[in-house]
């Protein structure tokens, strides 16, 4: 697995690029925070659909569980279980609260990460089950 390394320049780039990000997702009217993401959040579900699809071994087995995040978003489980999330993260922060065209893209970025995650934990079982059967 490769090792990622940064230096302090990278890291301090990355960081403005970010803080200023911030800033401007911030200042977005909600409306267009709604609908850029979810406009990503479609296009990320039919690329999704596509390799479940067309895709083979470790690539299906990715999209099979980000599919699954996906698709749990709908579901009155899935709503709670980001609700509890910005709880937590509120509580975390000591009752902070973010403006709303804020939390729409802390949704999108933290379903996102859910469903890489998700995606590689289902790569790991098809691995193992292969592994086992033979």
């Amino acid at each position: 697995m490769p090792v990622w390394r940064f230096s302090l320049r990278n890291m301090l780039v990355a960081m403005t690029v970010f803080a200023v990000l911030c800033g401007m997702i911030s200042t977005l009217p909600v409306a267009f925070s709604q609908m850029v993401a979810g406009l990503l959040w479609i296009i990320a579900s039919g690329w999704l659909l596509t390799g479940i699809v067309f895709a083979k071994h470790d690539q299906r087995a990715f999209c099979l569980g980000a599919a699954v995040v996906v698709s749990s978003m709908w579901t009155g489980i899935g709503a709670r279980f980001l609700q509890g999330t910005f709880d937590v993260l509120s509580i975390l922060l000591g009752g902070m609260s973010f403006p709303r065209s804020v939390k729409i893209w802390l949704d999108l970025l933290f379903l996102s990460g859910m469903a890489a995650a998700n995606g590689y934990l289902c790569i790991r079982a098809r691995r193992y089950f292969e592994r086992e059967s033979c």
